[in-house]
């Protein structure tokens, strides 16, 4: 048993969730009311503002979010593979039990609505651009971690059978391919050169030439060494999943030597406008997770994350579910 790798697996679940816990927090808020309220940026678990999404939530509670991935690595760990059936029929179980939902995206719902009527959410039109569609995809970069092609075209899968469109194709593969690379320490991120690379990598997973323009500005911005304000101005801080991401992976890579930064960055990226933070800090804390292993949460956050026991679980089958097809294979 490879610690370490295992290590990676448990780091990259927990740190999702405690990621989405802490931005939850603060969701749609200015910094100005951020300052007001709690006096500085946040730091640990706080109850959320009550202009945010998430007021009424425990401190340490998650958004629907990470329910969503929840489920997957359930599904996931209990199937030991994709079946999308299963995800679905676990999807709409959770659909149904209403009073366990947390401000859920519309568009979600409303494709498992027609989904559980056995129609197809694309024959109404429903195109979405939402990263809380993309999220999930997390879990196949950890469960085709050895190869990212596989890890993409699972990510495809499991995003697009709720939230249909080109921008959500890419952004899932952009982001199971960045958890894959990351998990297998394909790069020496440290190095600036590799940072570069890094990136350049990840352009070849997208289709869109555009997408691939907001790639190669996570760079500029890498080079120009440009502050989280400059990085959210230029590439953007809401739920579109091509101003998420990228801010993600930027915050990741620009805190490279100092990950806890990074995890902070991305639960504080509201800028002066309010945006969606949960989601940038559960993009971000799955990322240090993959890249440095469990131990670069801080230990109170991440045992003390909702269902952090649960979660480790889960993120330790899968490990061993995964090692054990990659040493058959071999």
């Amino acid at each position: 048993m490879d610690e370490s790798l295992k290590s990676k697996f448990i780091g990259t679940v927990l740190g999702a969730a405690v990621g989405d816990a802490l931005g939850k927090s603060v969701e749609d808020l200015t910094e100005e009311e951020v300052i007001e309220f709690y006096g500085d940026r946040i730091t640990d678990f706080v109850s959320p503002h009550p202009s945010s999404p998430a007021y009424g939530q425990l401190p340490e509670e998650t958004s629907d979010e990470t329910t969503i991935f929840k489920l997957l690595l359930e599904s996931l760990v209990e199937r030991k593979g994709l079946d999308i059936k299963d995800f679905l029929n676990r999807l709409i179980d959770w659909y149904d039990r209403e009073e366990t939902h947390r401000y859920p995206d519309p568009m979600l719902l409303t494709a498992i609505d027609l989904l559980s009527r056995g129609i197809n959410p694309s024959s109404h039109g429903l195109v979405s651009s939402s990263v809380e569609g993309v999220l999930r995809s997390v879990a196949m970069g950890l469960f085709h971690y050895y190869n990212p092609e596989l890890a993409v075209e699972g990510a495809k899968v499991v995003s697009l059978l709720t939230h249909r469109g080109h921008v959500i194709s890419d952004a899932s593969a952009l982001l199971s391919a960045a958890i894959a690379h990351l998990v297998r320490g394909d790069f020496y991120l440290e190095d600036f050169r590799d940072r570069i690379r890094f990136l350049d990598t990840l352009k070849g997973y997208l289709n869109s030439e555009n997408n691939k323009k907001v790639v190669d500005r996570i760079g500029d911005l890498i080079v120009e060494s440009a502050d989280l304000d400059t990085a959210i101005m230029t590439l953007g801080n809401g739920t579109f999943a091509f101003e998420s991401l990228p801010l993600a992976i930027y915050i990741f890579l620009s805190n490279i030597e100092n990950p806890q930064e990074a995890l902070l960055q991305a639960v504080n990226s509201y800028g002066e406008f309010g945006g969606d933070t949960d989601s940038i800090g559960f993009l971000v804390g799955s990322m240090i997770g993959a890249y440095y292993g469990e131990e670069v949460i801080p230990y109170h956050l991440r045992e003390n994350v909702e269902n952090s026991q649960k979660l480790r679980e889960l993120a330790e089958k899968l490990y061993e579910i995964v090692e054990k097809q990659v040493n058959f294979t071999k």
